[in-house]
């Protein structure tokens, strides 16, 4: 059952709060419930408006849209159906008032910019149990009674983008590829993820800055700075990453001196000092392979399909350096929780500065506020030297956008859509890396220069999108790594895998020719 509230309508137009900050190139199922709650968007009428002069507009903020300056969407709501079940997903959408939490009062302006420059309303409909934002479930479910049975509902999706990938291919989804005021080029929208989502030129969902679990599920590379400085205090981490010096090689040489047995027992455990702490069948996985820009599919331009190529000499190469700094030398603490706890668990000992460095994404940071010393954030490491640039994965769970088959107004929706991105580019994030680095980003010249290299590391493989439909197969690092043994094994694995992937492979690739 659905509770509807009624619209709000802002009446008032509040231009992008931050002005000026540097310039940054873009970029488990749960328990299930059968109710969604809509709720509007609530905005204050001002008698005047803030005023801000054009010129001093630098970085972000002064990256304009293409949107004409007199498009009116006559007043027209957008429904928008969506996660709201943690604070990453829910201040994607809303934000009612001003609260004096940067992110949420940036998010509430961006809200009523947009609305009253395009005339529109936004309508919230809340999908979800509770539980994490990793539960497209629910939301799944009311696709399935709603747009597949032919109903009206809803006129933008945001869901977790692994669990709504397959909804493409049941035909739930209008192709966006050619919509009217949808600006791909621009730097609020993913290229990797456009390149990789679009097949026999259609497009049918988008990720881009409006999805704030997109940035904050970003991998990156956490590290103590109060044990750096303490054993490598010589070496400027920051450096070696500018530099293109930071590999898997570099990090395991930092790592095989770091294991300490500091409660003295002659056993290694949890109280003892590492390099990194590895929670069993995670993410981390997913963060080393992305770092190394693995490649688990290959496009074949003759025959216009993608093929499971993960066995090869770079993967074979990319085991080897993982198992040293996983299982030599007690580099490496391993948790024995199979939860999505593992935040908590693993941050404990960077807080506790008992670990050395900590992959993980940027809302790792949630559970570093009260951290005394300080920590530093880097890109993930490249593979070798030989790897031009640093690239990196986003956690599967990011929220990404579609436009249901059923809407009646998508050429309003796509221009909604690309204000909102615009809007979230031009003030959001940065609002949010405020937030992420515990300093002003304009004032850490260090941490902002890190946040760039990983942001636009941001790549996709046509695998990784579509990782549910292909029987979750490129998650297999996620278990192979738990033990080394399991590594040695790795190429075989992986070979095991190849017909099975590439049959289904073969039909995304088939389904899309058969859909509009």
């Amino acid at each position: 059952m659905m509770k509807k509230t009624n619209m709000v309508r802002c009446a008032a137009y509040l231009l992008a709060i931050l002005a000026c900050v540097p310039a940054i190139a873009s970029c488990g199922d749960a328990k299930t419930s059968q109710d969604a709650d809509t709720k509007p968007v609530e905005t204050q009428s001002q008698s005047t408006v803030t005023e801000v002069q054009t010129e001093e507009l630098t970085g972000r903020a002064a990256v304009k849209d293409n949107l004409p300056d007199d498009l009116d969407l006559g007043g027209s709501t957008i429904r928008i159906l969506t996660r709201t079940d943690d604070r990453d997903t829910r201040v994607e959408f809303i934000a009612e008032s001003e609260t004096g939490d940067i992110v949420e009062d940036t998010v509430y302006a961006r809200n009523r910019t947009v609305m009253e420059r395009l005339n529109v309303n936004m309508e919230i409909i809340e999908a979800g149990t509770g539980a994490t934002r990793h539960d497209g479930a629910v939301l799944n479910k009311l696709l399935d009674k709603s747009v597949l049975a032919g109903e009206d509902a809803y006129d933008l999706v945001g869901n977790h983008m692994s669990q709504i990938t397959p909804y493409i291919l049941k035909g739930a989804f209008l192709n966006i590829k050619d919509l009217p005021y949808l600006d791909w080029d621009q730097p609020w929208w993913n290229q990797s993820y456009n390149e990789h989502i679009t097949l026999d030129g259609k497009q049918y969902m988008c990720a881009g800055e409006l999805a704030q679990t997109m940035i904050s599920g970003t991998y990156v590379m956490f590290f103590n700075k109060k044990l750096w400085n303490e054993h490598w205090g010589d070496d400027n981490l920051y450096e070696i990453v500018k530099n293109g010096e930071w590999t898997l090689d570099k990090m395991k040489m930092y790592c095989d001196t770091m294991y300490a047995d500091l409660n003295g027992n002659g056993s290694v455990d949890e109280e003892d000092r590492f390099a990194m702490v590895y929670d069993k069948d995670q993410i981390q996985a997913d963060a080393f392979a992305g770092g190394a820009n693995v490649s688990f599919t290959t496009y074949d331009e003759n025959d216009g399909y993608y093929y499971w190529t993960l066995e090869n000499e770079r993967t074979a190469n990319f085991l080897g350096k993982i198992k040293g700094i996983l299982h030599e030398n007690n580099n490496t603490y391993f948790t024995d929780e199979n939860t999505h706890k593992f935040s908590v668990d693993l941050m404990w000992k960077m807080i506790n500065d008992t670990v050395l460095f900590m992959p993980h994404m940027l809302s790792g940071t949630d559970q570093l506020r009260d951290m005394k010393s300080d920590y530093g954030i880097i890109p993930m490491p490249k593979l070798d030297d030989a790897q031009k640039e640093y690239t990196t994965f986003v956690h599967n769970g990011f929220t990404v956008f579609a436009i249901p088959t059923t809407c009646k107004i998508a050429e309003s929706v796509a221009p909604f859509l690309e204000a909102m991105c615009a809007e979230s580019y031009r003030s959001v994030t940065p609002a949010y890396y405020d937030v992420a680095l515990k300093v002003k980003y304009a004032r850490d010249e260090d941490a902002a220069a890190m946040l760039d290299i990983a942001t636009r590391s941001i790549v996709f493989d046509f695998g990784y999108l579509f990782n549910q439909f292909i029987s979750s197969n490129t998650a297999i690092f996620r278990s192979m790594f738990n033990t080394s043994s399991s590594i040695d094994k790795g190429m075989s694995t992986i070979a095991q895998k190849e017909k099975q992937t590439n049959k289904l492979l073969a039909k995304v690739v088939d389904t899309y020719a058969e859909l509009e």
